[in-house]
């Protein structure tokens, strides 16, 4: 086990979730409450340098900001707890409430959890002691979620390197790195590495800056006023990037936008948001034309002196739907597994990171079943967007063609929106031809609109028009640095095209171990194309590759016998059980 003085590297991650939330309370002046905690000095497992010194620079940077907040280090698992208790109860309806958290974290079977300071030390097949006395990060924000606060922040910044890992015996959990997290409708996350990656505590053991190297150009960022979330997670993100580079060092940031409209941290930087959604009632308004087959023009940004903050959902097309197929507002409306049911028939799968459920083919969707089942789910949810974009997904497959286009019309209402899982969708439109006219460019314009919000299926889809010159021009390193995004970012197709880009060298130089640690991650994440890698095509890799995969297995407590790249039983046999073990959002690829 390495400690803080032997190495630059502190494994950290961040996670900025913002969580919009519908409030039914009349309009009244915001709180802006944060809770900020650091942890170093832990019992059991290894002490931490910089997460108080983090903790303490995030507190004076939000106080700035305009927060009211309340500090504290190095928590055990009781105080924790009050900590997060007395917030809670401070956050009302139509609140900003934001949370920062610094010190150790591990991912376990797909879950991520923060480690207060006495958590007990715990080896493989003592699971269930360490999720007992951990605390999981999508309890924290589910809570926040629950208090109806306006918008949430959650920012994490924790250790990624497994506090637990012995070198000698199986490791609890993963070896380094995070599961991709499942953040809610509404949420805004921002890892400060991405999945499988390491993020540098310093840039050099002569680095005096008391900081992270995210920390520190995060809280730069969170300075400019002017600028949005999003506009924040981009300009870290490539920041981040480059500084790491500049140590032979990848360090890829990943976000995740999924709400509606933007949000501005500073006090003085956002107009107030409307407090309800537009509830799905029948309309009288005559329908527009569904989608005109061209290029859609680039859409305005809000100037900095008049910024959006709206969490109105436009659900136009529904309503016109609805009017056509009256005798779907039925008893089902009450039905208490409608939400589950929509998931179970219509799902995206991973593609989408706020899916519930396993993702259902497109030939086995049921269109009969799936429409009343996500029209009530609808009804009783008119603020989640992925049920609207479930039933667009299920009218697509429906026989009648004006099913069909009132489906891409609801798609067009969630991308005008911000919906990401929408724009990618109509980018699969345009690059197919269904419905619309093909058009390659145009299939270009709506991946990149998704993939500038973080969604890891357009990025990889956006990387494969670069690497094939369909819609843009051809060009191998930008679509290595799409593939690369999706991978920082959890998407398993774009990991194993990642690792495959790593391994050729071609448009980046060749890298056999983080190719071998994208190629594993991405198995662990059930995704079908690297395990046809490993098991069936791994002759096509290069051998210092497939040794780096023996490794990898060795260290994870698995693989037994030879190491030099020559797959034989032994392998077969420690890729099962890794995979068996210790699995990631299992189920969830097709």
């Amino acid at each position: 086990m390495r400690s803080a003085a032997k190495s630059a590297v502190r494994a950290t991650f961040a996670v900025l979730a913002l969580v919009a939330a519908v409030s039914a309370t009349p309009a009244r002046a915001e709180k802006r409450l944060a809770l900020v905690v650091g942890n170093n000095a832990y019992e059991s497992v290894p002490k931490l340098e910089k997460a108080v010194n983090d903790a303490k620079a995030v507190s004076s940077s939000l106080q700035s900001l305009g927060f009211q907040v309340q500090l504290a280090t190095d928590l055990n698992r009781r105080d924790f707890i009050r900590q997060l208790s007395a917030f809670m109860d401070k956050v009302s309806a139509g609140d900003l409430a934001l949370i920062y958290y610094a010190g150790h974290g591990i991912e376990v079977r797909g879950v991520n959890y923060i480690l207060p300071t006495d958590i007990p030390p715990v080896k493989q097949g003592q699971e269930s002691l360490l999720t007992g006395e951990a605390v999981q990060t999508e309890k924290i924000i589910t809570d926040l979620q629950d208090r109806g606060a306006r918008a949430s922040v959650f920012v994490l910044d924790a250790c990624r390197d497994n506090p637990f890992k012995t070198g000698t015996t199986r490791s609890l959990g993963g070896v380094r790195g995070l599961a991709q997290g499942t953040p809610p409708e509404g949420v805004f996350v921002l890892y400060s590495a991405g999945v499988g990656q390491a993020a540098l505590d310093r840039m050099s053991d002569s680095d005096a800056d008391p900081n992270s190297v995210f920390t520190r150009v995060f809280l730069k960022e969170v300075q400019k006023k002017e600028n949005t979330l999003v506009a924040i997670a981009k300009s870290t993100q490539v920041a981040v990037r480059d500084l790491s580079l500049t140590v032979s060092h990848t360090q890829v940031p990943a976000y995740y936008d999924q709400i509606i409209g933007q949000l501005y941290l500073a006090s003085d930087g956002a107009a107030p948001a409307k407090s309800a959604q537009e509830a799905p009632v029948a309309s009288n308004k005559p329908a527009r034309p569904p989608v005109v087959a061209s290029l859609p023009p680039q859409p305005s940004q809000p100037k900095p002196s008049q910024p959006v903050a709206r969490a109105v959902f436009n659900n136009r097309a529904f309503n016109d739907f609805l009017k056509r197929q009256p005798q779907m507002v039925r008893a089902d409306l009450a039905n208490p597994n409608a939400v589950a049911n929509c998931d179970r028939l219509a799902s995206y799968g991973s593609d989408v990171p706020d899916s519930r459920a396993p993702r259902v083919r497109r030939d086995d969707i049921r269109v009969k079943e799936a429409l009343p089942a996500c029209v009530a789910a609808i009804l009783q949810e008119p603020g989640t967007p992925r049920l609207r974009a479930q039933l667009a997904r299920a009218l697509l497959d429906a026989p009648a063609k004006r099913d069909k286009v009132a489906g891409l019309d609801m798609l067009l209402d969630l991308a005008k929106d911000g919906y990401p899982a929408a724009m990618w969708r109509i980018g699969i439109c345009y690059y197919g031809g269904e419905l619309l006219k093909e058009n390659k460019r145009a299939a270009a314009f709506w991946f990149r609109q998704a993939a500038d919000k973080g969604l890891g299926a357009a990025m990889s889809d956006l990387a494969y028009l670069y690497e094939r010159g369909e819609g843009v021009e051809k060009d191998g390193v930008e679509a290595a640095r799409w593939f690369e995004r999706a991978a920082a970012g959890g998407h398993p197709g774009g990991m194993r095209n990642y690792a495959l880009v790593l391994d050729q060298g071609e448009a980046v130089p060749r890298n056999p171990k983080q190719s071998a640690e994208y190629l594993l991650t991405a198995f662990r994440m059930g995704s079908p194309d690297a395990r046809e890698s490993l098991f069936k095509k791994h002759a096509s890799w290069q051998a210092d590759t497939r040794a780096q995969v023996q490794e990898l297995l060795r260290e994870f407590g698995f693989q037994v016998g030879r190491t030099d790249g020559e797959f034989d039983g032994n392998t077969f046999t420690a890729l099962e059980a890794l995979r068996a073990s210790n699995p990631i959002n299992a189920g969830r690829v097709e």
